[in-house]
């Protein structure tokens, strides 16, 4: 998420040069210089109507971004425009506003959807049930990069495609959310042979991902199921922990 960032800062560069049409190589540099983890392969137009592929933020491999600034927004003091996402099993778009001098960040309408095998740091084991998962976000607001408020939906069937030995996982929803300045994103669901399934993933300011998911009320057949997946015994659940790293 925090990737949206470094394209409003160079957005904001035409501001502090008062260049009409900046190049998006030049405000991508610009960012780059400001950022080291920020990184790109090649950039393309201006801030108004760009594109940068191959776009990395430290570990985290992001895709190509195209670009596109509202020009009237600068009027009111604020840098604005759309971002679309595209990456092998992956698209996105969103709209992001970024008042000018206020480190405040809003994106809204933030769809994304894709492979779970795609997903940077996916364990294996998820990674090869061929899921998809969808990511909605209505709208979050960022304060000098912390999450401060957040609402939308995160959908997978990831856990319908493990089938083994009989035991087929439930498709999982949830909210989006934000906590101790971190986005949350939680979703659940309920297998047909009766577990309870609750996966967390929290990432924070600097992209860094932590998954949990935890399953309750597990039978024979789901520990069985699962165990194989990776999913460990502890007390009364079964528990998966991966802390998410770029592919």
């Amino acid at each position: 998420m925090r990737i949206v960032i470094f394209v409003v800062l160079a957005v904001v560069a035409v501001l502090v040069g008062g260049v009409t049409f900046l190049p998006m190589s030049m405000a991508a540099d610009m960012a780059a210089k400001h950022f080291p983890e920020f990184k790109f392969g090649e950039a393309s137009g201006s801030v108004w109507d760009g594109k940068l592929t191959k776009v990395s933020y430290g570990a985290q491999t992001i895709g190509d971004l195209s670009v596109k600034t509202d020009l009237m927004a600068l009027f009111g003091g604020k840098a604005a425009g759309t971002l679309g996402l595209a990456r092998e099993g992956f698209t996105g778009a969103a709209a992001v506003v970024y008042g000018v001098g206020d480190g405040r960040l809003d994106v809204k309408d933030l769809k994304l959807a894709g492979d779970t095998s795609r997903v940077p740091g996916m364990p294996p084991s998820i990674a090869r049930t061929d899921g998809k998962f969808t990511l909605e976000i209505k709208d979050v607001t960022f304060v000098d990069s912390l999450c401060q408020s957040a609402s939308g939906e995160v959908w997978t069937d990831a856990l319908t495609k493990v089938n083994y030995k009989g035991w087929v996982g439930p498709e999982l929803r949830g909210p989006v959310t934000c906590s101790d300045g971190k986005l949350q994103v939680q979703a659940l669901g309920k297998a047909i042979s009766g577990e309870d399934v609750l996966a967390s993933m929290s990432i924070s300011q600097h992209l860094d991902m932590e998954l949990t998911a935890t399953v309750s009320n597990a039978g024979p057949s789901a520990v069985e199921a699962l165990t194989s997946i990776g999913f460990r015994v502890e007390d009364d659940r079964l528990v998966l922990r991966q802390a998410m790293a770029s592919q």
